[in-house]
């Protein structure tokens, strides 16, 4: 009774912390309050999912200007959501207008890497950890391109999440801004390290090529798509071709049989009818020698 009580205290606390922004449109608000949930990092002010608040002191929840997804929380399906940014700008958690991208160096909310200005050359180290080869650490615009053996940044991020047996869940997001996949930020020595191949041994995710580390062994992660080998194929289709050769064959050795039994009935069925032709013809002839002896003999 104790840990179901304990366990719906969490969630109560976890969810009124990730709901307190409650205040409607018009309400008065301030943003002194602001500030990121402990478990989930979400930001969370005084104004509801559809407001901001315009001052830090007597500030009024007015109506977002700006949304940064493409269907933002909050809203239903008749209310119209704010515009998304234009290239080159983003809109702040906060949704109180569209800012233009920040420089390296310039300070940015936690994880949203799309404030982060692109480099000029950001094809050279883009990849899906990051927005177009910057990356936002500490809440500081950077460019994931150190390279490997020079000092690296790491942002750990911890999240914390209720099951659904009341027990408390913890994730650990580990960014660096190595340039990745190919190394990453070791823990200890603070340098850019190649990262390591499957079957590598390893202590985190972000020590391997693929980001997965499962059981200290660089695994395949579970949402690769299955690759098959050209030899896979061809002995896919050798056994297909094998198995219709084999039908065919075992068809026709069936079909055969059938007519050799079927050759067998009627051959016996002829010969029937031969002996009892002949044994009709027998009897007519006895019948008929027999006749012509007895007239004979009168």
């Amino acid at each position: 009774m104790l840990e179901i009580f304990f366990g719906n205290l969490a969630l109560l606390l976890l969810v009124r912390r990730c709901d307190a922004g409650s205040t409607g449109l018009g309400g008065v608000c301030s943003t002194s309050r602001d500030h990121l949930d402990s478990s989930t990092h979400k930001f969370v002010s005084d104004c509801s999912d559809v407001a901001y608040c315009s001052g830090t002191e007597n500030g009024t929840c007015l109506a977002r200007t700006c949304r940064r997804d493409e269907f933002p929380f909050g809203y239903s399906t008749p209310d119209a959501p704010p515009p998304l940014c234009l290239p080159g700008s983003f809109c702040p958690d906060e949704g109180n207008g569209c800012r233009t991208q920040v420089n390296p160096g310039g300070a940015c909310q936690m994880n949203r890497d799309e404030q982060c200005a692109r480099a000029v050359n950001w094809q050279d180290f883009s990849s899906p950890e990051n927005f177009y080869g910057s990356i936002c650490l500490h809440s500081i615009c950077m460019y994931a391109n150190a390279t490997i053996g020079t000092p690296c940044i790491i942002d750990n991020t911890t999240y914390t999440d209720v099951g659904l047996n009341g027990q408390l869940y913890t994730t650990v997001v580990i960014r660096d801004n190595c340039h990745s996949p190919d190394l990453y930020c070791g823990q200890d020595s603070l340098l850019c390290e190649q990262s390591k191949s499957l079957g590598s041994p390893c202590q985190i995710d972000q020590e391997c090529e693929e980001r997965n580390c499962v059981v200290g062994i660089c695994a395949v992660p579970p949402e690769t798509p299955l690759r098959v080998a050209p030899w896979q194929y061809a002995v896919t289709a050798m056994c297909i071709l094998g198995a219709m050769v084999a039908t065919c064959l075992m068809l026709t050795l069936l079909h055969k049989r059938h007519r050799l039994l079927r050759y067998r009935e009627l051959r016996e069925y002829y010969m029937e009818q031969l002996r009892l032709r002949r044994s009709i013809i027998e009897l007519h002839s006895a019948a008929a020698t027999t006749t012509i002896f007895d007239t004979k003999q009168k």
